[in-house]
């Protein structure tokens, strides 16, 4: 099982040290897997408490429906109820530059 939360908490360490080190295009990359992380935490700790923290695949029934949404943010998105209905109400957050 991944940590979710600890890669998240670390990946704002790195997203600091490079921001202050002025190294902006990599703490912007970071930013990005530290978002990534904290949506995947949110999903899991969305699940009902019977359900086992791991991605369903194939093989692995964890007792929810939830595939690895990988590096796809709406798709993370969409796996949370509550932060999809937020999104669709805001659609400027999935506006690409």
């Amino acid at each position: 099982m991944e940590d979710y939360e600890a890669a998240f908490l670390q990946r704002t360490v790195d997203v600091e040290v490079l921001n202050t080190a002025g190294r902006r295009t990599a703490a912007m990359h970071f930013g990005g897997i530290a978002i990534e992380c904290l949506l995947k935490y949110l999903i899991f700790t969305s699940l009902p408490e019977s359900a086992n923290w791991e991605w369903k695949t194939a093989t692995n029934d964890p007792g929810h429906t939830f595939n690895n949404p990988k590096h796809d943010y709406q798709s993370a998105l969409r796996c949370h109820n509550k932060l999809w209905s937020r999104v669709q109400r805001s659609p400027y957050v999935l506006k690409v530059a």
